[in-house]
């Protein structure tokens, strides 16, 4: 019986996914894209607003995602994909809501960051409430909730910055699962080209139409200031504009964080 009911789920959350290959009417637009495998993708559930409790049936791993997919059946019978929290096993009990519950929480649980301690460890975060979890989707990555005020958050996130957003965004409690992932051997440049990556070329071995670097005779005609395809400075030049930086700074000092 479960496992008929297993079939007919698993075919109503896949959708026939084909990589895009980098290009808009034959032009690049997007560099060291292309040539990837047909594959079917997971839907999965980046709101998980049911208010209920389910449990984790199945655990299954896809090329799309680095971390671990878990299937959840909940109590009202409704059923999809979610990310998992590290720790969390099949047969898990694991909530998904935003309303506060009276009980203890645990790993993989979804709530309303208003609800969850400080310097609590977490991921799956919502940028703006209903609208689906944004930061801190992948395998291993975390943030820390590290205050609290005027229905307000600071999160500090893995690259170093300090993210304010609103107390009633959802986000999962933990860090996000496979967290080895980052040790994981390819084996072959085969593999990496069916997930839909092509090579990378130096841009001092192209010529002078693809990257500011090409042309000239042989390997040691670089300019005098490395720069991108796009011609943009690099290696030591902030990319981000001042003017957003002062912005955020004014942001942080009337908040008082």
């Amino acid at each position: 019986m479960i496992n008929k009911f297993w079939l007919k789920i698993k075919l109503k959350l896949k959708i026939g996914f084909n990589f895009g290959v980098g290009r808009s009417h034959g032009k690049i637009t997007v560099f060291h894209r292309g040539g990837s495998s047909k594959k079917t993708i997971n839907i999965i559930d980046f709101f998980r607003r049911i208010n209920s409790h389910g449990f984790i049936f199945k655990i299954i791993k896809t090329s799309l995602f680095t971390s671990f997919l878990g299937f959840i059946i909940y109590e009202n019978g409704l059923s999809n994909y979610i990310l998992l929290s590290d720790k969390v096993n099949i047969n898990s009990i694991i909530y998904s809501g935003s309303f506060y519950i009276k009980r203890k929480f645990f790993l993989g649980d979804s709530l309303p960051l208003g609800d969850i301690g400080l310097f609590s460890l977490i991921n799956n975060i919502e940028l703006n409430p209903f609208k689906g979890s944004v930061y801190a989707r992948s395998a291993g990555l975390s943030a820390i909730l590290s205050s609290k005020k005027d229905k307000k958050v600071l999160l500090k996130l893995k690259s170093g910055w300090n993210l304010v957003i609103s107390n009633f965004c959802l986000c999962s409690l933990g860090l996000v699962s496979n967290s080895l992932h980052k040790f994981y051997n390819y084996k072959k440049a085969g593999i990496i080209r069916s997930l839909g990556f092509r090579p990378k070329v130096r841009g001092v071995a192209m010529n002078p139409i693809d990257h500011p670097h090409g042309g000239g005779e042989g390997k040691k005609s670089p300019p005098s200031s490395a720069r991108s395809p796009w011609g943009w400075l690099t290696k030591g030049t902030p990319s981000k504009s001042k003017k957003y930086q002062i912005v955020l700074k004014k942001k942080l000092k009337l908040l008082r964080f």
